[in-house]
């Protein structure tokens, strides 16, 4: 069992490094779709000299950018630069778009750099570091580029040539429907990123090119099947698998998350047949009624689909997808019937998503994380494969969890394991990408855990509590609450009220006394009171040293209270906010009170609950 796993651990971190070199670069691929789709000669606005943008870009920049983030991920900026000149080789020494040699130039040039880096470190004599850094790259890349041209190149080229043959054949034989059955069983292996990069792009956007679109595109990204595979568990299946397919669909179908939809395959294996019959049923009708997409769909969700079909391929897009839904439901559904679903709950956190309700299993703690470093925790990194999907969804998880218990000035943000900023705090990701992820930046002063489920909330419990020992009093403290409003306030001037609002701050735990005068100072500097009846005292430039975590306290004074040049407040905000998140809060109130009907309802406020929920946006 362990092998097992080990082999599957294996295939995607394979899969994850193909992915890592392509996925970065989607934004880029979706213009030049756009491009594709609307201006070549079959598009829906055919334009020439807008066309004119098309070849270049597909043929030059974006194996460019391909190999630059290849090189990029294995050894930073030199990496990258020796990356993209050396795919410069295959790419002129090919008559077809060069992905696949991208992918080979890239890694292997920035890998042989950045061996020859480490040899030479701490060997070089002061003042010919940027003499041997430039000549070592420009060196090297001459070779390897050449190399590129004259050898991998067309060694490359043949091998594509060949398969595109192969495919080619395939199609006018009415036979590549035979692909469904190599295809299915790649997804659930996590092959998908590997063979859709690698194998199938290449030959997809050399058809696109000659023909204006290719059907090799939806090979992998047709999700059409998989709903219609998960649609059957919804309606037939039993236990959890039944509950949360409905919740798969929607992230597979709309967000292009392909991935949720392995493990319903995996808890009952047979139901790959359905997915089978569906993809080969799409297949053939793309085949018959002349379908296609002019790009790569990836995510290959029904909207990216939708905008890569050409005009001419509308019609046979929709009937193709349709068609390979309704089978798979169909196949999907006899064999539930018939054979049956199992009875056991599966585990459904392949790939480190689940939409299952709340378990009751004992909760269990990762054996990965080291003794906490010290430090606040500020800045928060949730890793996948391809840093786009299912870190995306753990990272709003994390954020509304970490909202609701008062850590609201951590930031949070996904990216791939492969691609840790280093100025990340703590990084969270699967069991079996964290040793990628350790590799892939400096480990100093940087919390790891690992967690089995990003959908999960109670899976970031070891980090919630690893944010309150390092995070230290800010635990639990919210920017505002009952305890920093005071209603029916009376104050004889503007400096009573203002020392009135830090008081609060500083006798609730936001602030040091010294925060107060520094509130003064600012009103000294320019005036705090912004319009529409609101003052809103904060600190000033040196501020942050006095503050202890963000907060805010709302002064309600109905009599209302001058601050010169015949402006009234009838309500004051006093503001701390740390590490620069003050403007973020002077933004969010000045949205809140732009209305003046808002400050109305603040001043004329029975309790403190009708203010909280007028301010809870904040």
């Amino acid at each position: 069992m362990e092998r097992k796993a080990g082999v599957l651990d294996r295939i995607r971190k394979f899969g994850g490094h193909m992915s890592g070199m392509v996925m970065p670069n989607l934004g880029a691929f979706v213009g030049w779709g756009l491009l594709a789709a609307l201006f070549i000669p079959t598009g829906w606005m055919p334009n020439e000299k807008l066309n004119e943008m098309v070849g270049p870009i597909l043929n030059y920049l974006l194996p460019l950018l391909i190999g630059y983030t290849a090189g990029y991920n294995i050894h930073g900026q030199r990496g990258g630069v020796i990356g993209a000149f050396t795919t410069m080789g295959v790419i002129v020494g090919s008559d077809i778009t060069m992905f696949s040699g991208a992918m080979i130039m890239g890694p292997l040039s920035s890998w042989l750099l950045k061996k020859f880096d480490r040899a030479v470190e701490g060997k070089i004599k002061p003042g010919f570091e940027m003499l041997i850094n430039n000549f070592s790259l420009g060196i090297l890349g001459f070779a390897l580029a050449i190399l590129g041209y004259l050898i991998i190149g067309p060694v490359v080229n043949a091998i594509i040539a060949f398969l595109t043959a192969g495919i080619n054949f395939l199609i006018t034989r009415k036979l590549i429907p035979l692909l469904a059955v190599f295809m299915c069983p790649a997804q659930v292996l996590f092959l998908n990123n590997a063979v859709n990069h690698g194998i199938i792009s290449p030959i997809a956007f050399a058809q696109a090119q000659e023909a204006g679109k290719s059907l090799m595109f939806l090979l992998d990204s047709n999700c059409g099947p998989l709903l219609g595979t998960l649609c059957s568990i919804a309606v037939f299946g039993k236990g959890k698998a039944k509950e949360t397919a409905p919740m798969a669909m929607f992230i597979a179908g709309i967000a292009g998350i392909g991935e949720v939809y392995f493990p319903f395959v995996l808890a009952n294996p047979i139901m790959i047949f359905a997915t089978m019959g569906g993809l080969a049923t799409s297949l053939f009708l793309l085949v018959v009624l002349g379908g296609g997409l002019v790009g790569m769909p990836s995510p290959g969700s029904l909207i990216n689909i939708a905008i890569m079909t050409p005009k001419d391929a509308a019609v046979a897009n929709v009937v193709a997808i349709t068609a390979g839904f309704v089978v798979a439901l169909l196949i999907g559904s006899f064999i539930l019937k018939t054979v049956g679903s199992p009875e056991e709950e599966a585990d459904l956190a392949v790939a480190g998503v689940n939409m299952g309700k709340k378990e009751n299993r004992p909760k269990e703690r990762s054996s990965v994380r080291r003794p906490s470093i010290g430090g606040a925790i500020r800045y928060i990194i949730v890793a996948c494969d391809s840093g786009m999907g299912s870190s995306a969804m753990g990272a709003s998880v994390l954020k509304n969890r970490l909202q609701k218990e008062g850590y609201k000035d951590i930031t949070v943000k996904n990216s791939s394991a492969s691609q840790i900023d280093p100025a990340a705090d703590m990084i969270i990701t699967l069991e079996g990408l964290i040793e990628r992820a350790r590799i892939s930046v400096d480990n100093e002063g940087k919390e790891f855990l690992a967690i089995k489920n990003f959908l999960k909330e109670a899976d970031y419990d070891q980090a919630m509590e690893v944010i309150e020992e390092r995070n230290g009093k800010e635990k639990g403290k919210p920017i505002l609450s009952e305890d920093n409003i005071v209603l029916n306030v009376k104050v004889k001037d503007k400096e009573e009220a203002i020392r009135y609002a830090g008081k609060i701050l500083n006798e609730n735990g936001y602030t040091s006394p010294k925060y107060i005068e520094h509130m003064l100072e600012r009103e000294k500097r320019f005036s705090v009171y912004i319009g529409n009846h609101l003052a809103i005292p904060h600190g000033i430039e040196s501020s942050d040293p006095e503050i202890y975590t963000s907060g805010l306290s709302v002064l309600q004074i109905p009599e209302g209270v001058d601050f010169g040049d015949g402006n009234t407040a009838y309500v004051v905000i006093g503001i701390a906010g740390k590490d620069g998140t003050h403007l973020n809060m002077l933004s969010n109130i000045a949205l809140i009170c732009a209305e003046e009907e808002n400050i109305e309802k603040m001043r004329y406020a029975k309790n403190k609950k009708e203010i909280m929920e007028l301010l809870k946006n904040i």
